[in-house]
């Protein structure tokens, strides 16, 4: 008869491990500034241009400028981001930059002449675009990779709720307490981003201040460690884990390209000084990001006049908020989505809505068909941006994530600001109703070029 104690013990069931958190501290105080420097950045844009005019009495393209130059220094940030975050570290970065962001706001105040408005608005914009880059860089850091998409959808909820507040509270504050009170409260907002900046406390590894191959060697060592606990573990099983392990910390000190494409031109920015600036592998999905930009880019130009022209202004007044909640609503779901089942089915009916939004747009003959098109285009654009971004990170080693998150808002940035320049010259000679007809043609295109970049992309799910 066997005893009991010679009965050989049951083997330990495996259980799925449970995802990895996602509303932590750092998540929620990222996203809270994010917000708070969104918000102002929207509530100023709406109301510099009529300030410059009322005010300081500037001429029509000089008024227009003090809102547009703002776009002009966060583009200049996008390539000084990744270098000073680098050198200085991005935890102090992003503080400075809130102190900086607070003191700009503060500036406008003094009632500056129009020159140094000009020179206020360049800085600013500076200043918001190394903010919003590097919160990005430590959001994108601490989202657990299996939750990428997800996470990032919930992140950039913080743009959607800052350009739906930011602009109604501008107008409101102007209209009926001047342009005093929406300085000030522009200020307030921002101040708020200092706190929640403090109480970040990302990993280690988003800290790293110094060289790219600091960061690297920190990697390394980790890998050497994991490889240590691989030769002295006691069993077959245990080697196995020891190993997935040492993989991954192996995996995440390169970035793996998607596709042909990214190969290609990884291959040729690599060892070339562009690449100090720009991550190579996010260019492909950056350009369709910053192609639909430029779309909708049209939709912040002349949207108003068209609305006036055709006699739908009311509806016109709320098309950015009807825009925010389809965004808000899509986002969570279309970010899980993406997770689980990659970026095709996700995607590319985000463009056919984008594109589908313009014609609505171009053929509007009534209230609901304005806001009609604002949902489908709240769905397009909020949807390519989250999922272009994290199809831009989610491969991206930590030491590079500064340099990819700069490179995909600049080819956003790029798109926006190029489009009114261009559009404004085309505007007259079409009409608006065939200017949005041949964005929707944009939209189509962004399509197209996004089935390209993502046509043999690895690891999607």
């Amino acid at each position: 008869m066997v005893s009991s104690a010679a009965k050989v013990a049951p083997a330990p069931r495996c259980e799925r491990p449970a995802p990895a958190p996602l509303w932590t501290r750092n998540f929620v105080a990222g996203t809270f500034l994010n917000f708070f420097i969104a918000g102002n950045y929207f509530m100023l844009m709406v109301v510099m241009t009529a300030y410059a005019l009322t005010v300081h009495q500037a001429p029509a393209a000089v008024a227009a400028f003090c809102a547009s130059a703002f776009i002009v220094g966060t583009l200049f940030s996008r390539f000084a981001a990744a270098p000073m975050m680098e050198r200085f570290g991005r935890m102090p970065l992003l503080v400075v930059g809130c102190i900086a962001e607070v003191a700009l706001s503060a500036l406008y105040l003094l009632n500056e002449p129009v020159g140094a408005l000009i020179g206020v608005r360049l800085a600013h914009g500076f200043s918001y675009g190394v903010c919003s880059t590097t919160i990005a860089t430590v959001i994108t850091s601490v989202v657990p990779p299996e939750r990428k998409g997800e996470g990032i959808g919930y992140f950039m909820l913080s743009i959607t709720l800052g350009s739906a507040i930011g602009p109604f509270a501008g107008i409101f504050l102007a209209n009926n307490f001047g342009y005093p009170v929406v300085f000030a409260v522009a200020s307030v907002l921002v101040a708020l981003s200092i706190p929640a900046a403090l109480l970040l406390r990302p990993a280690p590894a988003t800290k790293v201040k110094g060289s790219e191959a600091a960061a690297e060697a920190e990697v390394k060592a980790a890998a050497d460690a994991v490889a240590g606990a691989v030769a002295e573990a006691p069993d077959e099983e245990a080697r196995e884990d020891a190993a997935a392990n040492r993989d991954e910390a192996l995996a995440a000190s390169t970035r793996v390209p998607s596709t042909h494409l990214e190969e290609k031109i990884s291959a040729k920015v690599e060892h070339s000084p562009l690449a100090r600036f720009v991550e190579a592998g996010v260019l492909p999905i950056s350009v369709v990001c910053g192609l639909l930009f430029f779309g909708y880019s049209s939709l912040l130009t002349f949207l108003t006049p068209y609305a006036t022209e055709i006699g739908l202004a009311r509806a016109a007044s709320v098309f950015f908020v009807v825009y925010a909640l389809a965004m808000f609503v899509t986002r969570p779901f279309t970010g899980r989505a993406f997770d689980r089942v990659g970026p095709h089915p996700v995607m590319v009916p985000a463009f056919v809505s984008f594109a589908t939004g313009m014609v609505v747009l171009a053929f509007a003959a009534n209230d609901w068909m304005i806001l009609g098109a604002a949902a489908l285009l709240g769905f397009g654009v909020g949807t390519v941006q989250s999922c272009g971004l994290a199809m831009a990170v989610r491969v991206t080693s930590d030491a590079r994530l500064s340099v990819a998150n700069a490179t995909f808002y600049m080819l956003l940035d790029v798109g926006v600001g190029i489009g009114p320049i261009l559009l404004g010259i085309v505007a007259p000679l079409l009409g608006y109703a065939n200017l949005y007809l041949c964005m929707a043609v944009v939209g189509v295109l962004a399509l197209a070029l996004f089935l390209v970049v993502a046509k043999t992309e690895k690891g999607a799910r």
